[in-house]
């Protein structure tokens, strides 16, 4: 269980998250849901100990991420993006590298089998596609066997059919009791796999069960203004 108490965070005077709290339990898959640039990304990173997060309280399954730093990430895995990934080194040398890092009973090469990575896992990263990036990332996920996985728009530069063997993975994984948090603009996805929605707004964290809403639809009441609101603040603005 992840619990995160008084959690603000400023860039440069700029606010990001102003006291936010939430507890994610074991075997759930959070959405987490906001347009670029509001603060999605910088969760991620405050979560898994990559920006300090000053007075506020993280403890991962009771361990504190200031207090037992180690004991904490070592539960939890994290990869912002494919831009992170050793352009010299091979799939498999990622894979293994995870496997001794995080000190994983998972097998490489299933790993590599079940995302069907057997024709490139030997290629060097600088010469993958996107879709092949990103395969790459979730096998990371897998073979850390990490209980928090912080999950950052997995679906980008995936087909069709790839979307969907990320969906069942992600709902394998909350059958095994895992926790993830998953970044995502795909809203239809969102919609399919999870059972809370976070929609960042405001700097403050607001929570959606989901009970099958039209997630787009809950998006732009959020996020977009309605045109006859937009109308009317400009009729204001050109009052003052």
């Amino acid at each position: 269980m992840l619990k995160v108490e008084n959690l603000s965070f400023a860039f440069k005077n700029k606010p990001i998250l102003s006291d936010v709290n939430f507890t994610i339990n074991n075997g759930v898959i959070i959405g987490l849901v906001a347009p670029n640039g509001t603060g999605k990304t910088t969760l991620l990173r405050l979560l898994s100990g990559l920006l300090p997060h000053g007075a506020a309280r993280l403890t991962l399954n009771t361990y504190d991420q200031q207090k037992q730093r180690t004991k904490y990430l070592n539960q939890m895995f994290f990869i912002e993006s494919s831009n992170h990934l050793y352009q010299d080194l091979t799939a498999k040398d990622h894979l293994l590298y995870v496997k001794a890092m995080w000190h994983s009973s998972i097998d490489v090469q299933q790993v590599i089998n079940e995302l069907g990575m057997t024709s490139y896992y030997k290629v060097k990263i600088k010469n993958m596609s996107l879709g092949m990036k990103q395969h790459v990332i979730l096998a990371m996920y897998l073979v850390s066997n990490a209980q928090m996985l912080l999950i950052d728009e997995p679906l980008n530069g995936l087909d069709p059919t790839s979307i969907q063997l990320f969906e069942q993975i992600f709902k394998e994984l909350r059958q095994q009791g895992k926790s993830l948090l998953v970044s995502s603009h795909q809203m239809d996805s969102v919609g399919r796999i999870c059972d809370v929605v976070y929609f960042l707004h405001d700097q403050k964290i607001q929570p959606l069960v989901n009970t099958g809403q039209d997630m787009m639809a809950e998006y732009m009441s959020i996020f977009l203004q309605r045109p006859q609101e937009q109308e009317a603040g400009d009729e204001r603005a050109n009052q003052v």
